[in-house]
């Protein structure tokens, strides 16, 4: 039980009814004209707790994004982290983040759809993660026969085209499918590292168990 003035920060915040309730607010009504006391009647939140937590909706917003980012980050990380090799390691955070993404689904459109409309600080925090992204498909280059004939932006594009392909299907409603994804997208990231017969054999490398399981149901 989190009591109203203990910190909310990280996993407490994200587990806390005012998380859920920015979201779905901005979800519903857009980030521009959703109001503080709409979070507050979502939450079931007094204005003196709110207040105690939050300096306004931007702030408001700003801390559950991070927080969503940092879980995210996190598992991600961790996950690639434990395998040794690229691209095998890139491959398991591309898997961790499906379930990520699709335990959840609606601070995934947040992340990516719901804070466009947000300050500056939302959106550079946003950016980050997309950097971060790009390094570990960067980390391709130190594998590559020739690192030299590698673009510079070829981690940033890539990201790009992932970033795209999933806002599009946010956006549109279309059900999130990210585990048939996983083997294009790693089929892009890898081809300008490690050349055309690898990428292509991203193509055929079955899903984990767990989720090959998830998308026959």
């Amino acid at each position: 039980m989190i009591a109203a003035w203990d910190p909310l920060e990280g996993a407490a915040l994200l587990a806390h009814p005012i998380a859920a309730a920015i979201v779905a607010t901005i979800h519903d009504r857009g980030y521009a004209t959703a109001t503080v006391e709409e979070f507050m009647v979502r939450a079931e939140m007094t204005r003196r707790e709110f207040d105690h937590h939050f300096a306004g909706k931007d702030e408001a917003a700003l801390r559950v994004l991070e927080a969503h980012i940092d879980a995210y980050v996190e598992r991600a990380g961790r996950a690639y982290d434990a395998v040794a090799t690229w691209p095998d390691n890139l491959r398991a955070a591309a898997y961790e983040t499906t379930r990520y993404i699709l335990e959840n689904p609606e601070m995934t459109w947040f992340g990516m759809v719901g804070v466009l409309e947000a300050d500056d600080l939302a959106r550079a925090r946003r950016d980050q993660v997309f950097s971060w992204a790009a390094g570990l498909i960067d980390a391709g280059r130190g594998v590559a026969p020739d690192p030299t004939a590698i673009p510079r932006s070829a981690a940033m594009v890539a990201v790009g085209a992932i970033v795209e392909a999933l806002r599009r299907t946010q956006e549109s409603g279309l059900p999130v499918k990210p585990v048939e994804a996983v083997p294009v997208l790693m089929y892009a990231a890898v081809r300008p590292y490690l050349g055309e017969e690898t990428a292509r054999a991203e193509l055929v490398i079955a899903p984990p168990a767990d989720l090959a399981r998830r998308e026959e149901r």
